[in-house]
């Protein structure tokens, strides 16, 4: 409060609300404002507190929020971050450092121009141009033929992979039949052994026991003996 009887109130940007009783100038500014009564935005790329912080690279030289410096339009090409202040990395670079650098020569560690993409030691070895993304022709066409013939290899080595396990498997079914045919064959052989044993068992006569043999022998011995008459005994 200040003036007469402190009966008007601080600004309103005044920190903590703290303010000359006599003028109401204030006693420092919130975040973002600045001026005797904390009446102005912070401007000119700048925020935070008595808008002595710098504004990162905002998209078009946007200004930043002037409280928390975050930037409205995101950033800049080869920054991120809420406040894009913080460069591309992780061998990135451009808008949003959605792009990738090409093949640099890293001799300590550095990486392509976050904006740009230009290598700052030239190229490593086969690659040219500004961003090192370009093969010479001869270089090219030799990366293309030893990288066919590569693939070639690869895929005459997995066909004869798959052609062996096609023949063994085959081979393997073949013999599995082979070995149900003649289990069915020696079923059926046995079967029709049974079968025949067992017709023949019942066709035969029975055989007759040595005794009835014998009596039968006796029988006919006696009935072949010649017959003497009466008269051939005197």
């Amino acid at each position: 409060m200040y003036g007469e009887n402190c009966s008007l109130p601080c600004p309103q940007n005044c920190q903590e609300s703290h303010c000359d009783i006599v003028d109401g100038t204030c006693l420092g500014c919130s975040d973002g404002y600045k001026g005797p009564k904390c009446e102005d935005q912070c401007n000119a790329k700048t925020y935070g507190l008595e808008c002595q912080r710098v504004c990162g690279n905002c998209r078009n030289g946007d200004p930043c929020h002037h409280v928390n410096g975050s930037c409205i339009n995101e950033c800049d090409k080869g920054t991120f971050g809420v406040k894009c202040d913080t460069v591309c990395n992780n061998n990135t670079y451009g808008p949003k450092c959605s792009m990738k650098c090409g093949n640099c020569l890293y001799l300590y560690g550095e990486q392509c121009h976050h904006v740009t993409g230009q290598c700052p030691r030239g190229c490593d070895v086969g690659f040219q141009g500004q961003r090192c993304d370009q093969v010479p022709e001869s270089a090219f066409f030799n990366f293309m033929s030893s990288k066919y013939v590569s693939i070639l290899l690869y895929v005459c080595f997995a066909v004869l992979v798959l052609s062996c396990f096609l023949n063994c498997f085959f081979v393997f079914r073949r013999v599995k039949r082979k070995m149900c045919r003649r289990k069915k064959m020696s079923k059926n052989v046995d079967g029709h052994a049974d079968a025949f044993n067992k017709d023949e068992v019942r066709t035969k006569p029975p055989l007759k026991s040595l005794y009835e043999r014998s009596k039968n022998n006796e029988y006919q011995e006696l009935y072949e003996m010649p017959q003497k008459s009466f008269y051939d005994k005197f």
